[in-house]
């Protein structure tokens, strides 16, 4: 058994007000055909339109915003699950005043270069000693 935790994850910033913790994947546990992840989107934060092979959900847990996923944007709000299908234009930003978290399960994993490209710093806790 497996038990993955944010404060020992590796993470991804970036300026737009977003921070991925990288939880169960073939780089983090034995998962081989998985990668998830935890997103935190700062008020007004946006994770920009991009797009990869492995297919994957949203998850929102809190907060709310607008996905862009192809040629559409729409409102997200907590309970709502995306399917965003593989090789799919897709993005999200948070036009709320509070938090907003997503967990996010992709399948097939992302290879072992992309989980170290899009995830490339230490956990808080290997920086910390």
């Amino acid at each position: 058994m497996a038990v993955l935790k944010k404060d020992v994850a590796p993470r991804y910033l970036q300026a737009e007000g977003i921070v991925s913790y990288l939880l169960a994947s073939p780089r983090t546990s034995a998962a081989q055909y998985l990668t998830t992840s935890l997103v935190e989107l700062q008020a007004g934060g946006e994770q920009r339109v991009h797009s990869h092979h492995p297919e994957q959900v949203y998850y929102i847990l809190d907060g709310n915003g607008h996905m862009t996923l192809g040629g559409e944007v729409f409102s997200v709000v907590v309970g709502d699950c995306v399917l965003i299908p593989s090789g799919i234009l897709h993005g999200l930003k948070n036009d709320s005043c509070g938090m907003l978290r997503n967990f996010s399960a992709a399948a097939p994993s992302f290879a072992s270069e992309e989980l170290t490209r899009f995830w490339p710093l230490p956990s808080k806790t290997e920086i910390t000693g």
